[in-house]
């Protein structure tokens, strides 16, 4: 199926704007809602977002419920007992393992003719299941997100399903503006956006693309939603080896693209986020050489060399994305979308130079600390006066010691296996003076002898001393 949007786009995109991937509309059923990651992640988004869970499956809790500070979040065996008792739904949410994220979703698709999009947070799917699910999407006209995915956010509409984008406070996060995020990193995502904020950027929409083998909503989806959005005047790209979506996508607004993982040019097989290496042309210095040349643009961009056109930049710093994107939209007459927050960069609110030299980009100034570290670190300084330098420890004291051949340590000398052997007074001892306390054999050892104490000091029956026996056997 196809959809008219910059050309003929050849996948069926059920959402043709960025705005309409994370709507205050939309309501979601998360599979494994009980699971320790949905159970901690979930909650958040659900406040977040106004409350848009609608239930979750958990097979053999039925009748448990998920709390939240907005409500509790009803919990049910299958899918179908939950539409059942009248919820609708059109998000699926994904928290299940890999062997069972395939059938998860053709449940999802099976029994709500409701559903329209579809989130998997869960990583390292088979191929084969990955493409079974693409099919199941593409023919019933459903949009999968995912997997490995920290799900979508957005900063207009205050809404988040299926991941933990913007962490624990979304709204500290994800402040609205005129920026879109696609990422194949999930906290990256956010730390993106974090780093925008503080350079007077806002979000529009953040999408963790994930970074499993197969990639569903991959760069061609996102540049065809990023050119229908009309909040998002420009999108950061963060890019890792594996896979040729970038390749194939045609973006119309400005963007910047940060490609990462040189050094996993010399893997042989995929590793974290590395997606889809297989030694073709899909590493990290093709996909730089992919973008400058959509860019038209002779280089990399750094702070030293700022090399960027109209259409877009590339950095390989995480760092560089602000400035990048500040010099790019310069270039497009745009201005920030609101006052810079501040800077990321180091600020100790403590320093100790030891009386070394140090140049001017090593001697970082000492700035006040945020509240309300600053009275504690006053309240310090009063009750101490000055913190002088510590020599390290490590390996300097001798006191304690591992015997490389028996991999047993001793304290002072003292071997562990010897000192379990004592009363705890003797090891406070050993500890602090350096040698058992007390009586230094082990505890058996005194035990038997308070025995045989105690039996000497008993009486005697007449006849039945030692001395009697051997005269009886005597006569």
């Amino acid at each position: 199926m196809y959809r008219q949007g910059i050309g003929d786009f050849k996948y069926y995109v059920g959402v043709s704007s960025l705005a309409q991937i994370a709507t205050r509309q939309d309501r979601a059923c998360v599979l494994n809602i009980l699971g320790g990651e949905s159970s901690e992640v979930t909650p958040v988004g659900h406040e977040y977002s106004g409350g848009n869970v609608v239930f979750g499956t958990s097979p053999g809790r039925r009748g448990q419920v998920l709390e939240t500070r907005i409500g509790n979040v009803p919990v049910y065996n299958s899918v179908r007992e939950g539409l059942a008792d009248g919820h609708r739904f059109n998000c699926g949410v994904v928290y299940l393992p890999p062997s069972a994220a395939r059938d998860g979703v053709a449940e999802l698709i099976r029994v709500n003719p409701e559903l329209k999009k579809i989130f998997i947070v869960t990583e390292k799917m088979s191929v084969h299941d990955a493409r079974e699910i693409r099919a199941m999407g593409q023919s019933n006209g459903i949009d999968i997100f995912g997997g490995n995915s920290l799900g979508v956010a957005d900063a207009w509409n205050k809404v988040r399903i299926g991941g933990a984008l913007g962490g624990d406070t979304p709204s500290e996060a994800l402040k609205k503006g005129s920026i879109a995020i696609y990422s194949n990193s999930g906290n990256f995502t956010t730390t993106i956006a974090t780093y925008l904020r503080m350079a007077g950027w806002g979000t529009s929409t953040l999408i963790s693309s994930g970074k499993d083998v197969y990639i569903h909503y991959a760069a061609p989806e996102f540049a065809f939603a990023l050119a229908n959005d009309a909040r998002t005047k420009a999108a950061v790209l963060y890019v890792e080896p594996g896979g040729y979506y970038e390749l194939d996508a045609e973006f119309t607004k400005p963007v910047v693209a940060c490609v990462v993982g040189r050094w996993k040019a010399k893997l042989t097989r995929a590793v974290g986020h590395a997606g889809a290496m297989a030694g073709g042309n899909d590493d990290a210095a093709s996909k730089e050489r992919w973008f400058i040349e959509k860019f038209d643009v002779d280089g990399i961009f750094t702070p030293e060399r700022p090399i960027l056109s109209s259409k877009g930049a590339v950095v390989v710093n995480i760092a560089h994305i602000p400035l990048a994107l500040t010099a790019l939209m310069r270039e497009n007459a745009t201005r920030p979308d609101f006052a810079a927050e501040g800077s990321l960069a180091l600020k100790p609110w403590f320093a100790a130079s030891q009386g070394l030299a140090l140049t001017e980009e090593l001697d970082l100034p000492v700035v006040e600390a945020a509240s309300p570290y600053n009275e504690q670190i006053a309240a310090l300084a009063r009750q101490i006066g000055t913190v002088t330098p510590r020599q390290s420890m490590k390996d300097c004291s001798g006191a304690s010691y591992m015997d490389a051949r028996t991999q047993i340590t001793s304290l002072h000398q003292v071997s562990m296996l010897e000192a379990a052997q004592h009363p705890f007074e003797a090891n406070v001892n050993l500890a602090l003076l350096h040698e058992l306390g007390g009586d230094k054999r082990p505890e058996a050892d005194q035990c038997r002898d308070r025995r045989r104490g105690e039996s000497a000091r008993k009486p005697r029956a007449r006849g039945s001393t030692g001395r009697s026996r051997v005269r009886q056997r005597a006569q």
